[in-house]
């Protein structure tokens, strides 16, 4: 059951594509498909998926750790090249139709004067676009397994005590253990980490798809030596994986889990209040009611006037902080979209009611939004991984 949601899509979306590959290149792009390396190759790919989706379902069940690397890899590899093709060969398949005009032009009666550089340039062209996109389509992939930036990133607040000026938080979100991430990876970030010295850490959920990895990752935050310990709070992938089992590792554990709870700690002679919220669960329908209500179930034993942190798997949060004088939230759960640019996601200016990646404001509320460590889909583009260690200071 662990990983029968990524099988399940990945098999069905192999499929679609799959026959739209070879549609395409049957249909618009008739020239490649009568060459005989062009049809194994397209008829290749989704049986190589296939044959990924069988080794990974297979090796998760027998827990063959490196064996399911190898297949969910291959699962992914083969989806997102179908995805490439299937968007350029429409394309390709225009140029194509293009280049068959000015060839019959060309043969026919036609006395007007023929220019060879343009029918060479759509063949080119026609052939550019597929390499193009099989190219970024490696590239995705490769970044996805690349190193988990550790960046200090600070953020500025009006109103601070001077206690808290330059506290560091290590924030640690999405690592999905058990996919495509695992104990080493997040093991190699907190010691990426330890350059900066954190205060604190902050985790704000979906640590672990295989749940035989979450009571060693919560010793290895648990151990790690920083002045003010670490805490967590839900994300929707512990509510998928088993709630009672999570629950039950992290009542063994020594990282506290606040559920629609807070914590006052004392930091340099000031206090700052630590809050975490529960995860609705639901992917569909209006959250926001549970969302309020959790938010103020959470600040119910907040001291007036004191710095709030709120950690929220889900940036939705963001849009109730202010009204609840949370100072900082920390989110996750969005991934950036795993396409970036210049450090925003690529998909903000089509989706700009939603929350993505990054740095947000709200009145007197700000957000950081990180796209996290891990991932159950391995494609990243501009948006690589991330374990911020958010620094907060008192504006000048």
């Amino acid at each position: 059951m662990r990983v029968i949601y990524p099988v399940i899509f990945a098999s069905a979306v192999l499929l679609i594509f799959g026959l739209l590959e070879i549609l395409l290149l049957r249909t618009l792009n008739k020239e490649w498909w009568k060459r005989k390396y062009i049809r194994r190759m397209a008829l290749f790919l989704p049986m190589l998926g296939v044959a990924g989706v069988l080794t990974w379902f297979t090796a998760s069940y027998h827990r063959i750790g490196w064996l399911s690397l190898i297949g969910s890899t291959t699962t992914a590899a083969v989806l997102i090249l179908l995805l490439g093709l299937m968007l350029s060969l429409p394309f390709s398949g225009i140029l194509h139709i293009i280049h068959r005009w000015l060839e019959k032009r060309r043969t026919g009666k036609s006395t007007r004067p023929f220019d060879d550089r343009r029918r060479v340039f759509l063949k080119g062209a026609a052939a550019a676009l597929p390499i193009a996109t099989v190219a970024i389509s490696a590239g995705g992939v490769t970044r996805a397994f690349g190193d988990t930036n550790v960046e200090l990133k600070p953020m500025y607040f009006e109103i601070l005590p001077d206690q808290l000026d330059g506290l560091k938080i290590l924030h640690i979100t999405d690592s999905h253990l058990g996919v495509y991430k695992f104990l080493p990876d997040l093991e190699y970030v907190l010691q990426k980490a330890e350059k900066y010295h954190p205060d604190i850490v902050l985790v704000t959920g979906d640590v672990a798809d295989d749940l035989t990895l979450l009571p060693g990752a919560l010793e290895m935050i648990a151990d790690y030596a920083v002045p003010h310990g670490a805490y967590a709070c839900l994300g929707n992938h512990e509510y998928y994986r088993g709630i009672e089992t999570v629950l039950e590792i992290y009542g063994k554990s020594q990282v506290p889990l606040l559920r629609d709870s807070g914590a006052t700690i004392g930091i340099n002679g000031a206090e700052l209040f630590l809050a975490g919220v529960d995860d609705p669960v639901t992917m569909r329908g209006d959250t926001s009611k549970f969302t309020r209500q959790a938010i103020a179930r959470s600040l119910t034993d907040a001291p007036a006037n004191v710095f709030k942190i709120l950690m929220a798997h889900r940036p939705d949060a963001f849009d109730y902080a202010s009204a609840h004088g949370v100072d900082l939230v920390l989110s996750g759960h969005m991934h950036g979209g795993q396409v970036g640019v210049n450090g925003r996601s690529l998909f903000e200016p089509f989706m700009p009611e939603r929350y993505l990646w990054g740095e947000y404001a709200d009145g007197s509320a700000q957000m950081y939004l990180s796209c996290g460590i891990g991932h159950w889909f391995p494609f990243r583009l501009g948006c690589p991984p991330e374990a911020p260690v958010i620094q907060i200071l008192k504006k000048a």
